[in-house]
């Protein structure tokens, strides 16, 4: 509570209003999408109405409905909507269309802000000011059916040439070799893709962090990277694998459907989940295999935001102090699979400890060592990244399900990266 009174005090000198006041017909409306924290945040809004006497309205969908409700807010300008759920590769788009407030002062007024792990909350600092508070960072990470590889007597792979030889040997009609996320879109086969393109060194342009953004996502790097990706899912995956999100790939891996899942941390944690996982106990996790170029475990940081219409944001901003506070983010981590918290005090709690022990004894350790070798412009930073992600994942899939050819697939996601960019 001490937390959130500093907010309180910001609030009022921010925006000459009475913060403390707690008049039971306040509330608030939160739209986020699901995922374990989202879903864990939805079930503490009595918490946050018990500490501060505002009723929060925490409304979370699917991610396919995700956009348009907010584009319609945002363009609208309606103040439906006082926190929103803020991908960071959304926030520059969202910045430069006016449609964020910028909340540098809040945050810095904010108890809690010393907690917070300072990549992820730089991740949010545009032209100087702060426009989210993070409340996840999840990587990519691999996890493998330790009895069926033992069985073939053969090791974890190291290598997506491993990959391949390993998933000759182990596929078979019960048990597919793999899954990864077909599905096109900027979050879905663009989230994972990009980890075998980076170990073969594509790219998708000449020189982002030089400012050449020239498209270059046409290249031979790129096209090796597509046909290993292709050949694993055609002939080493699922039945349907082509049309996969996370929940199939999370479905399949928890039923014993198939030996090796590559997804992103939030994922993964309920794979080897005991208590959500059928073959938990014979379930290892890996980082996501090499190539010639390295490896390359996705990123992505999630956060919350305050629309510029929101109609209260000085209670938007003792929303998000309570939301990223500790004690809701500790209450989160032991309710739900989510390891992917930025609060940094969490990960000392002897609890937390205890649970992800349990739940792989290596867990915590492999996905800070991903963190660690990730880059923050895996997906690039750019307000036309939405649009250009789910153009290239559409090509990809295309290719994928056979309707283009892998060449002809790169060759259009590169005239649709030069048209959405104007070249």
């Amino acid at each position: 509570m001490k937390r959130l009174l500093a907010t309180a005090v910001a609030a009022t000198l921010a925006f000459g209003v009475p913060a403390l006041t707690t008049a039971a017909d306040e509330e608030i409306n939160v739209v986020m999408f699901g995922m374990p924290y989202t879903n864990g945040l939805q079930k503490l809004a009595g918490d946050f109405e018990a500490e501060t006497g505002i009723k929060a309205n925490i409304d979370v969908i699917g991610q396919d409905v995700f956009e348009n409700r907010i584009t319609l807010s945002f363009t609208g300008a309606t103040g439906d909507i006082d926190v929103v759920h803020t991908p960071v590769i959304q926030v520059q788009r969202w910045v430069a269309a006016n449609w964020l407030k910028p909340i540098t002062a809040e945050v810095d007024a904010m108890a809690v802000k010393s907690d917070i792990m300072a990549g992820p909350l730089d991740a949010y600092v545009i032209n100087g000011e702060q426009w989210a508070v993070p409340y996840m960072a999840a990587t990519g990470l691999m996890t493998y059916r330790k009895d069926i590889l033992e069985e073939a007597g053969v090791d974890v792979p190291d290598t997506w040439e491993d990959m391949l030889s390993v998933a000759a040997k182990i596929h078979n009609d019960e048990t597919a070799a793999i899954a990864m996320r077909a599905v096109p879109g900027q979050g879905f086969n663009m989230f994972i893709f990009p980890m075998v393109m980076r170990a073969y060194g594509g790219k998708f342009f000449e020189d982002y962090t030089g400012g050449d953004l020239t498209p270059a996502i046409n290249s031979p790097e790129t096209l090796e990277a597509l046909n290993v990706y292709m050949k694993l899912l055609n002939e080493y995956g699922p039945q349907g694998a082509g049309n996969f999100n996370f929940a199939e790939v999370n479905a399949a891996a928890q039923n014993g459907q198939i030996a090796f899942a590559l997804e992103g941390t939030g994922v993964v944690a309920q794979i080897v989940d005991p208590a959500k996982s059928k073959f938990a106990d014979k379930t290892g996790i890996a980082l996501p295999p090499a190539g010639p170029a390295g490896r390359s475990p996705a990123i992505a940081v999630h956060g919350l935001g305050i629309p510029a219409s929101a109609k209260n944001p000085e209670l938007s901003a003792r929303f998000i102090e309570w939301a990223v506070s500790t004690e809701t983010m500790t209450k989160i981590a032991l309710s739900e699979s989510f390891s992917n918290f930025t609060t940094g005090p969490v990960a000392q709690n002897p609890e937390v400890i205890e649970k992800y022990s349990k739940v792989h004894p290596d867990f915590l350790t492999m996905q800070a060592d991903a963190l660690n070798l990730a880059i923050g412009h895996y997906r690039p930073l750019l307000p036309d990244w939405p649009a250009l992600g789910q153009a290239i994942g559409e090509n990809i899939n295309a290719a994928l399900n056979g309707l283009v050819s892998p060449e002809e697939a790169l060759e259009g996601a590169e005239q649709d990266m030069k048209d959405i960019l104007g070249m």
